[in-house]
């Protein structure tokens, strides 16, 4: 099945990768909700579903997933991470492009060209994500509806010592609670889905922390994946796999590799990125 659409196109879909797995807290876990005004409660409650059980929002979990692959991206290729004055400025001048009279494949194709790696994945104010996570909910077979309280203090830095009328309480997601974890990238040239592989490496080691209060020892996770799936559109066939969800096939070591193969190269020339359109066309 072929298309004229450029691969960063959302106008069709032409592939979708799924992982799936259980997210576990190796530490407390806090996922703030603000300062509580019930009587009697934590003064810093967790975040709660309507129900009263402990979640993890997805925009939190994407949220540190971006931020790890931003950082390490930056110590190699620091043009591609911009700052929030370069996101400002580069706003302003996507907002000029706009108000050139053109059709809306050329402006798409001048806004991919000068989005960096991060933004043509991950998403800007002037082009769409592709990765989407899910709140992750608790797994209420290992969960028994409690949450530990911890205090905390503020310090009077000239003094060194506790401040006065600054003890606080603030709760905590205990260790080992367990959440169901499932992110999608769709629409994603190899050297993307190869840049996403690397970056949940961490998390399956252990190495990453979410929420707040990390600096104390909060937020450690371990990701433990249970399914990763790969699917294709180029047939009926292929759409009526996408459509079934038994349907795609599990991804293999052969695959990934390539991935991480393509996303070497982009990041040794990251032109490579948007040349990719040319083979597309």
């Amino acid at each position: 099945m072929t298309t004229s659409e450029s691969p960063y196109s959302f106008a069709v879909l032409r592939n979708q990768y799924i992982v799936r797995g259980t997210l576990t807290a190796l530490t407390g876990l806090r996922i703030g909700a603000g300062r509580s005004s019930e009587v009697g409660g934590s003064d810093l409650p967790v975040l709660r579903d309507a129900r009263g059980r402990p979640f993890l929002p997805g925009a939190s979990l994407k949220g540190a997933l971006r931020a790890r692959v931003e950082a390490l991206i930056a110590s190699v290729r620091p043009e591609q991470v911009r700052d929030l004055e370069g996101m400002q400025a580069h706003q302003q001048e996507i907002a000029k492009k706009k108000q050139v009279k053109q059709d809306d494949a050329s402006l798409s194709a001048q806004i991919w060209a000068a989005s960096t790696l991060i933004e043509l994945t991950f998403g800007a104010q002037w082009t769409a994500s592709r990765i989407f996570v899910k709140d992750a909910l608790v797994d209420e077979s290992l969960w028994f509806g409690q949450f530990e309280v911890r205090n905390g203090v503020g310090i009077d830095r000239d003094t060194e010592t506790a401040g006065t009328g600054l003890l606080y309480d603030y709760e905590v997601v205990p260790a080992g609670t367990r959440f169901d974890f499932a992110l999608t990238m769709e629409n994603a040239e190899p050297w993307q889905l190869g840049m996403l592989t690397l970056a949940l490496k961490p998390w399956e080691r252990g190495e990453v922390q979410i929420g707040g209060f990390r600096s104390r020892g909060l937020g450690h996770v371990n990701l433990e994946i249970a399914e990763a799936v790969y699917r294709e559109l180029n047939s009926v066939d292929d759409l009526l796999d996408m459509l079934d969800p038994r349907g795609g096939s599990s991804v293999t070591e052969a695959q990934v590799t390539m991935w991480r193969d393509a996303f070497k190269q982009v990041l040794i020339n990251p032109a490579r990125a948007i040349s990719a359109e040319e083979s597309h066309a």
